[in-house]
């Protein structure tokens, strides 16, 4: 039975997601196709070990705020065994959420018990995708 890898898109027309099949990837690696030393932290390419066809797949993403976080998500996706269908990359940080300074009592909380947040936490997107 085929596996495959879903990742999400934000913002593609038409395209809420993708799906690789897992048994064509060779190998994922950041950076652009062309050139990965270029965008190492908003591109992520899958390369492809098949003779015709696409060899790769480029994903532009927004940057992770810990390097390496969105190459790690992808191959932890890969590796992964949901029973041997699909796998979805995971969306690692991009912002961390904020608490506000010196809310609450003792126990650094707010009002009944609960942080107060100023700045929400943002997650990685997936902004576009390209076959070469």
């Amino acid at each position: 039975m085929a596996q495959f890898l879903k990742i999400p898109l934000t913002g593609v027309a038409n395209t809420p997601e993708i799906l690789v099949a897992t048994d064509k990837i060779i190998g994922i690696r950041p950076g652009e196709d062309s050139n990965p030393a270029t965008n190492p932290t908003t591109h992520t390419t899958i390369l492809f070990g098949q003779g015709t066809g696409f060899n790769t797949l480029e994903i532009t993403h927004t940057p992770a705020l810990v390097a390496g976080d969105v190459l790690a998500a992808f191959n932890a996706a890969l590796a992964a065994n949901p029973g041997g269908i699909v796998s979805t990359v995971g969306q690692p940080v991009e912002t961390a959420q904020v608490p506000a300074a010196g809310v609450g009592g003792a126990d650094g909380k707010g009002p009944g018990g609960r942080t107060v947040v100023t700045t929400a936490q943002v997650n990685v997107t997936f902004t576009d995708f390209l076959y070469a």
